[in-house]
């Protein structure tokens, strides 16, 4: 059964490509497992060590709910079937995936009981998935690592088209505790935090910083 996820939250972005690195931030981080924080297997962590690496961040952090970073862009049954049998609560979806794929991703996490995420990494407007992702639970709004050179803006004004359509909102990429309070104060309900934390010396201690400020602590 698909643990609880409490709002305003706070997501850390495990994009580590070994389970050893990522091993280590999640102990760090176990003392403050709850509701409110979030536990991402990003991307690379499931490339390089497989979905297995959802149950493995379960086992030490068992009060934090545990998101698969899949941005699945095919097989969508298939995939969400993956995630929920290593134990993930909740999965994402690119939103740049055919909208047949999207569709059934949501379809399927509802059917499983977890939570959608749609990200809008590589969309020029991410509110163009207020149609596409039509019962998901959550978009992310999402500039990526290679955009962040290029000083792309990060499209806050679509949070409140996208939470007026009855979607929650995450705001993703480079997110810094400043970063963090402005898409609080614009709507978002999600924040998605990786390197600021995961990079500290003392990650339980900055992922603190984050969670007073989302009135958790």
């Amino acid at each position: 059964m698909a643990r609880s996820m409490r709002f305003p939250s706070l997501q850390v972005a495990l994009d580590f490509t070994s389970w050893r690195d990522a091993e280590a931030v999640v102990r760090s981080l176990s003392a403050l497992s709850g509701p409110a924080l979030f536990l991402e297997a990003g991307t690379p962590l499931i490339k390089g060590e497989g979905i297995s690496v959802v149950s493995r961040i379960s086992g030490i952090a068992p009060g934090s709910p545990v998101v698969a970073d899949l941005k699945t862009m095919d097989t969508a049954e298939l995939e969400v079937s993956m995630a929920a049998g290593a134990g993930a609560d909740a999965a994402v979806v690119s939103g740049a995936a055919p909208r047949e794929t999207v569709r059934s991703f949501v379809e399927e996490c509802r059917r499983r009981g977890m939570t959608s995420f749609v990200d809008s990494i590589g969309l020029e407007d991410p509110s163009i998935l207020v149609d596409k992702a039509r019962g998901a639970d959550v978009v992310v709004i999402h500039r990526g690592i290679d955009e962040e050179s290029s000083n792309r803006d990060r499209r806050w004004s679509s949070i409140g088209r996208l939470k007026a359509a009855g979607f929650r909102v995450a705001v993703a990429g480079g997110i810094d505790v400043a970063a963090a309070g402005e898409a609080l104060s614009s709507g978002a309900d999600v924040i998605i935090v990786g390197r600021d934390i995961t990079k500290n010396p003392d990650p339980a201690r900055r992922a603190s910083e984050y969670l007073r400020i989302l009135g958790v602590r």
